[in-house]
């Protein structure tokens, strides 16, 4: 007892000594503390948590002016959880070989002159740093590699991305990092997937530098208050939903020989494709005519728009067209060229009435509330303010991706014995379900998951099938979450 006293005793001094001492060569010469700033030099790489030993929760300003590797992020990142300023303008990142770095057992070899895989996010407790508040990376690096600060909503002000980084900005590298509110950007090659993804209060005009040559999907989705985006002549790939969901508007530079932009709207070179409307645009828009084809994501959650005008030398709408347009109201025209329409075009557009279909147009149909593919048999959208029974056609073989979703006044509906595809979330939210009877005899092959009827409430929905199939229907994945299983 008296030894475990005077161990109390000691360690309690060490601390106290440690906290009252602005010089802490006392206990390393290669980090001093003066004025609350942590100045590390002359240490070997994967030496930081020798250099601070105990000191290493009380660090909050950290200043590193020598070579680092990932293992020295994971100790910043794991056994820091005070440190809220950190400056590696002098630092340099060396190559590492092992499982003792940031990515653990999930990356063994970490590049030189590049912020390792998950810097500051761990990857084993799906966790990031939040109490970084402001960061400086060092000028020497050429990659920042991924998920390094993902959802490291700590940060704060204007991230700089040193100009060496001239290779890649990894995937997720800064997502969801939602206190940034300024970004400059290096000319590196290569914008990972995500890498800027929900950082909701960046603003300003932000440069694509020339040399960037391919931004990845989603890269700068969800990114609502940017003001505008430059995007340079070298850019020649631009994801799917790489702006999704953000208010920019674009300036393409002329000689760019991939893009091109009108009235802040972004289109492909020669028009024939718009990529991205900037959901800050609002009213009515009128579609270029030399556009043929609708984008993935073009017109996603652009809730200020209200109607499309849509040539009609259109052919194509790509998927999430127009998904989560709740401003576009009354019927929805399709005009006479349009030969396809993607999955999920339509979802959340609840103040659609209806869709009104060119004459000319033989590839879709509107009957009864409920969008047709009349070309391959396809249910694709039932607007939302469909009430009572639905009957589908004895034809139809597939119904889209949420298809019905949300259509909460639908009481009954019934499926053909044709049928052979239920999409995903297709019933998302029929709540007010209370008869669902199907025709099919065979369900083997019935594409269909537990998601295509999430929502529905299967203690008030009876579930009505063909006669001696109910104990199919009682065994198979989705249909098996319905109470009551009668026949019909």
């Amino acid at each position: 007892m008296k030894n475990y006293i005077l161990s109390l005793i000691l360690f309690l001094f060490c601390i106290t000594t440690f906290s009252s001492c602005n010089d802490d060569s006392l206990f390393s010469n290669n980090a001093k503390t003066v004025n609350g700033v942590t100045t590390v030099s002359g240490i070997r790489a994967g030496g930081l948590e020798r250099a601070l030993f105990i000191r290493l929760t009380f660090v909050t300003h950290l200043v590193i002016n020598d070579t680092i590797d990932s293992r020295d992020f994971k100790t910043m990142r794991d056994e820091m959880p005070n440190l809220s300023v950190l400056d590696l303008s002098n630092a340099t990142i060396a190559a590492y070989n092992g499982y003792e770095g940031s990515g653990g057992t999930m990356v063994y070899r970490y590049a030189a002159n590049a912020i390792p895989e998950y810097a500051f996010y761990n990857p084993l407790t799906s966790t990031a740093n939040n109490t970084l508040v402001d960061l400086k990376l060092p000028n020497s690096i050429k990659t920042i590699k991924d998920f390094a600060f993902n959802r490291c909503n700590g940060l704060k002000g204007t991230l700089v991305i040193p100009s060496s980084v001239k290779d890649t900005i990894g995937k997720s590298a800064f997502g969801f990092c939602e206190n940034l509110t300024g970004l400059t950007l290096s000319p590196a090659k290569l914008i990972g997937e995500s890498a800027f993804q929900g950082c909701v209060n960046l603003t300003g005009d932000i440069s694509i530098l020339d040399s960037t040559v391919q931004i990845k999907p989603w890269a700068f989705a969800n990114c609502e208050i940017i003001n505008s985006f430059s995007i340079s002549s070298t850019v020649n790939t631009i994801g799917t939903s790489c702006f999704n969901d953000c208010g920019a508007l674009f300036n393409v530079n002329s000689a760019s020989v991939s893009y091109s932009s009108v009235d802040g709207v972004l289109f492909n070179k020669d028009q024939s494709t718009l990529v991205q409307f900037p959901k800050s645009k609002t009213g009515s828009y009128t579609i270029p005519s030399t556009v043929g084809t609708i984008g993935n994501y073009s017109f996603a959650n652009c809730t200020g728009l209200t109607s499309v005008i849509i040539p009609s030398n259109t052919s194509t709408i790509e998927d999430y067209a127009f998904s989560g347009c709740s401003g576009l109201s009354g019927a929805f025209l399709i005009s006479s060229g349009i030969t396809s329409i993607g999955t999920s075009v339509f979802d959340d557009c609840v103040n659609i009435s209806s869709f009104n279909i060119a004459p000319t147009n033989t590839s879709y149909g509107f009957s009864d509330g409920v969008l047709t593919d009349l070309t391959f048999f396809t249910v694709k959208r039932c607007i939302t303010s469909k009430s009572g029974a639905y009957i589908l056609a004895p034809e139809i073989t597939s119904i889209e991706n949420s298809a019905f979703s949300n259509c909460s006044n639908l009481t009954s509906i019934t499926l053909p014995e044709s049928l052979f595809n239920i999409g995903q979330r297709a019933f998302y939210n029929c709540s007010g379900l209370t008869s669902f009877i199907v025709k099919m005899t065979n369900i083997k092959d019935f594409s269909c998951s537990a998601s295509s009827f999430e929502g529905i409430n299967f203690e008030n929905c009876t579930l009505q099938v063909p006669v001696g199939k109910i104990a199919n229907y009682q065994t198979a994945i989705g249909w098996k979450e319905f109470y009551n299983i009668v026949e019909n």
